[in-house]
C-alpha cells in the first residue's frame, strides 16, 4: 500500500534531506502552502492538501488542514476495521508520517512585542492539532515534531525496512505533547500579561540550558534552566564550565555592578560582596575592591561595569579567581586571560539581568515574590537627626545602601564614598554583624574614621549606634520602623552621628 507523509513546517531546516529521502523511498508527500512550494522547488512532486479535502484554504489560510479526510487519515487505528471502513466512507486515505513544526509565536509575536491583533495570527491551530492527532495514534503513525528527529527516522527507516520500532514512535509522541504544552503555555503567558499583577497561578516553562557537573556539593546533581524562548544576556568566552555556585555568585555580581555608572569593581564570595571600589580605570577600581578584604577575595568572582583592559587583566591574573564578568574585554585583555585557560571569562550585558520575580522551593511548595529593586534615593530620604550629613557622606551612604541590599541578613555595610570598608553578613543579631564588619575593616587596615554605616533593617536597640561611634563612624543609613527609633535617634544625636531613614527594608535571606 502506498505510504504517505504529511508535511507542514514553518522552519524548513533539514527539510531538503528529509523530503528527498521520502521521495526516494516512494513515499507520497502531502503538503500545504509555503511548505508545498518549498518541496516542489526541490524538484519533488507534492500532493496538495486541497486534492484530498476537495477545497482550497479559506479565511486567509486559517482553515486548510482542519478536515475529516485529513484527520481521519491521521487518527484511523490500522488495527480497527471500523476505523478503516469509516475512512473509506469519507473518501480519506491513510497517512503514515506527520512532520510538523509551529508558527514561531515566541520569536515572532512575543520578542517583537506585536500588538495583540497581530500576535494572534502567529497562534498555530492546524499544526498542533495534526501532530497531536499523530502522537495519539503513534501505533499507526510516525509523528516528527523536531528537526533533530529527521536523521534518526531516516536511519531507522532504512535499517528496519520501513518499520519504525514502537519505542521510537512512543518517544517521538511524548516529545509532541511536551512541545504542544510548552507552545500553549507561551501563548497563555502572553495573553495573560495584562493580569500579571493578579496571578493566581504560575506555570514555569523551563528547558535545560546547561547540565552542571554538580550542585552546591559534589553529591548533588544540578542544571541551569531557561524559560522557553528566552535568550541569555551573557556569554562565556573562555574557561572551565560554570558551576552551580558560580551561577549563584554571578547573579550577585550582575545585580550589584549594574547599580553604578562610575567605573566600579565588585568581588563576590558565597553570594556576598567582600570587596567593592570605584576607580579612574578598571585597575584602580579592582585594587580598591581587593583592599576591602585582601584575604577573602581569593577564589572570588569579580565584576566590572566597564570594559576590562590589558592593565587590569595583568593584575587580575596574579591571583586565583573563579570568574571575571564585564560588559566587554579588550583584545589585549583576552590575550592575557588565555594564559589562564581555566579562568572563566563572561561577557555580560550589564543592566539587562533584572528579573521581575524570585521563586524559591520551601516546605513542599514554592515562595514567589517581586524582586527587590531599589527605587528610593538616599539624597531625598528623611534626615532624622539634628546632625546633617555632608554631601560626601550622602554619596557614601548611596554606595552603602546599594550594597547592603545584596548582603545576607542581618546585614551591615561600612563604606566611604570610594569603596566598601567592611561587611557583616548573615548573623542572628545585628550587633554581631556590626562587630564582624568593624573587625574585618581593622584586619584590612582600613580607617573607619568618618565612614558611614548602612543597615538593611532597623536597629532594635541603640547599642549599634554606640559601637559605630566608638570606631569613628559619623553617618548611618537605615530603614527606620523600630519601636525604639526615638531612642536610636536620640543616641545618634548624643554621639554626633547623622542618621537617614529610607523607609524601606532590604532583607535578603
Amino acid at each position: 500500500m502506498q505510504k504517505r507523509a504529511l508535511i507542514s513546517v514553518w522552519d524548513k531546516t533539514g527539510l531538503d534531506d528529509l523530503a528527498r529521502f521520502l521521495n526516494d523511498n516512494g513515499i507520497e508527500i502531502v503538503s500545504t502552502g509555503g511548505t508545498r512550494k518549498y518541496i516542489e522547488n526541490l524538484g519533488i512532486s507534492v500532493t496538495p492538501i486541497s486534492a484530498i479535502t476537495g477545497m482550497d484554504a479559506v479565511m486567509d489560510g486559517r482553515v486548510k488542514t482542519l478536515h475529516p479526510r485529513i484527520f481521519g487519515g491521521i487518527l484511523a487505528d490500522r488495527q480497527n476495521d471500523s476505523h478503516l471502513s469509516d475512512l473509506e466512507l469519507i473518501g480519506g486515505n491513510q497517512i503514515d508520517i506527520v512532520v510538523v513544526n509551529f508558527y514561531p509565536f515566541v520569536n515572532e509575536a512575543v520578542k517583537k512585542n506585536l500588538e495583540l491583533k497581530k500576535a494572534i495570527e502567529f497562534i498555530d491551530i492546524g499544526g498542533p492539532s495534526m501532530i497531536r492527532a499523530a502522537a495519539k495514534n503513534y501505533h499507526s503513525i510516525v509523528p516528527l515534531c523536531s528537526q533533530s528527529f529527521y536523521k534518526p527516522f531516516m536511519e531507522l527507516y532504512e535499517s528496519s525496512g520501513g518499520e519504525i520500532p514502537m519505542a521510537n514512535r512512543l518517544k517521538w509522541a511524548s516529545s509532541v505533547f511536551k512541545l504542544t504544552a510548552d507552545y500553549e503555555q507561551s501563548i497563555a503567558s502572553y495573553l495573560s500579561n495584562d493580569n500579571s499583577d493578579n496571578e493566581e497561578e504560575i506555570q514555569l516553562n523551563l528547558s535545560i540550558n546547561q547540565q552542571l557537573r554538580y550542585g552546591e556539593n559534589p553529591h548533588q546533581s544540578a542544571g541551569f534552566f531557561l524559560n522557553q524562548g528566552d535568550d541569555l544576556n551573557w556569554h562565556q568566552l573562555q574557561g572551565k564550565e560554570l558551576s552551580y555556585n558560580n551561577f549563584a555568585d554571578m547573579d550577585s555580581a550582575f545585580g550589584i555592578i549594574q547599580e553604578f555608572r562610575d567605573t566600579a569593581c565588585v568581588i563576590i564570595k558565597h553570594a556576598n560582596p567582600c570587596g567593592f571600589g570605584f576607580g579612574d580605570q578598571p585597575l584602580s577600581a579592582y585594587k580598591r575592591a581587593v583592599s576591602t578584604d585582601p584575604v577573602s577575595y581569593f577564589g572570588g568572582i569579580v565584576g566590572f561595569n566597564v570594559t576590562v583592559d590589558e592593565a587590569a587583566a595583568i593584575e587580575l591574573t596574579k591571583s586565583f579567581l573563579e570568574c571575571i564578568i564585564a560588559p566587554d574585554f579588550s583584545p589585549e585583555a583576552l590575550a592575557v586571560f588565555k594564559k589562564k585557560k581555566n579562568l572563566r571569562i563572561v561577557k555580560a550585558a550589564i543592566g539587562e539581568q533584572k528579573q521581575a520575580k524570585t521563586i524559591r522551593s520551601v516546605a513542599g511548595g514554592f515562595l514567589v515574590q517581586d524582586s527587590d529593586f531599589m527605587d528610593e534615593s538616599i539624597f531625598s530620604s528623611e534626615i532624622v537627626t539634628n546632625f546633617q550629613p555632608s554631601s560626601e557622606q550622602l554619596t557614601a551612604m548611596d554606595l552603602g545602601w546599594k550594597l547592603v541590599r545584596f548582603v545576607k541578613s542581618n546585614a551591615i555595610v561600612l563604606a566611604d564614598k570610594s569603596q566598601l570598608l567592611g561587611v557583616g553578613a548573615g548573623q542572628m543579631s545585628r550587633i554581631d554583624s556590626l562587630k564582624i564588619a568593624v573587625r574585618k575593616a581593622g584586619e584590612a587596615g582600613l580607617n573607619l574614621s568618618g565612614a558611614i554605616l548602612a543597615s538593611d533593617a532597623f536597629f532594635p536597640f541603640p547599642d549599634n549606634v554606640e559601637l559605630a561611634a566608638e570606631h569613628g563612624i559619623k553617618a548611618i543609613v537605615q530603614p527606620g520602623g523600630s519601636i525604639k527609633d526615638d531612642l536610636v535617634i536620640q543616641k545618634a544625636d548624643e554621639l554626633g552621628i547623622a542618621m537617614v531613614f529610607t523607609g524601606k527594608r532590604h532583607f535578603f535571606h
